[in-house]
């Protein structure tokens, strides 16, 4: 694993990079990232890990329905300034794949109305060397963890062991989105890779 040649890809493509050693370092970054400025974040294991979603929480400027299920929360958090989520898999390549059920996390992530920043929050157990590799990781490691953690009714979910790409409407891979750029002309794109294993 590189992650000066992983930061130079990124960057090049146009997201900002900061590589921290803990979760301690890398909340003190979001949380200035994120001062004055609303905050919507996605389901994500590794904000929840980390502890960056309760700081943001504790703070009061932010949105997050991962814990109660409120879906005011999600369409708060879709048009909040700033958006955070958690990342399925990260490319050597320069993809970040990130997979969902509902869509509100990939396409809160890809658009806002009021957006200003979006940051990406990953554990280097997210680093792939391959776009083909990380859609491997996605679907076949972070999904069956993930739809076992949510008592889905699907294979994958029994066994946590692979995708078994079924037809089931309880399945949590409905929609894959790969982010190649940034996207909106003024919306500053970080990325944030923590030297731990975090989430799924």
């Amino acid at each position: 694993m590189d992650l000066k040649k992983l930061s130079d890809t990124f960057r090049a493509r146009g997201f900002k990079v900061d590589i921290f050693d803990d979760e301690h370092e890398a909340s003190k970054f979001i949380l200035a990232e994120c001062e004055n400025l609303n905050v919507g974040m996605g389901g994500s294991v590794t904000l929840s890990e980390t502890g960056i979603a309760d700081l943001l929480l504790k703070r009061g400027n932010a949105h997050w329905h991962f814990r109660n299920g409120d879906r005011g929360e999600i369409r708060a958090a879709a048009e909040a300034e700033v958006y955070i989520s958690g990342i399925n898999a990260i490319s050597q390549t320069g993809e970040i794949v990130n997979i969902d059920g509902v869509g509100n996390r990939v396409s809160a992530a890809i658009y806002g109305a009021n957006r200003k920043k979006v940051i990406f929050v990953c554990g280097i157990n997210k680093i792939t060397d391959t776009l083909e590799k990380a859609l491997w990781r996605a679907k076949n490691v972070a999904s069956p963890l993930n739809a076992k953690r949510l008592k889905r009714a699907t294979p994958y979910a029994a066994k946590a062991d692979k995708c078994y790409n079924c037809n089931s409407p309880e399945r949590i891979c409905k929609v894959t989105a790969i982010f190649t750029r940034p996207t909106g002309d003024n919306v500053q794109t970080h990325i944030v890779i923590i030297k731990k294993t975090l989430g799924f």
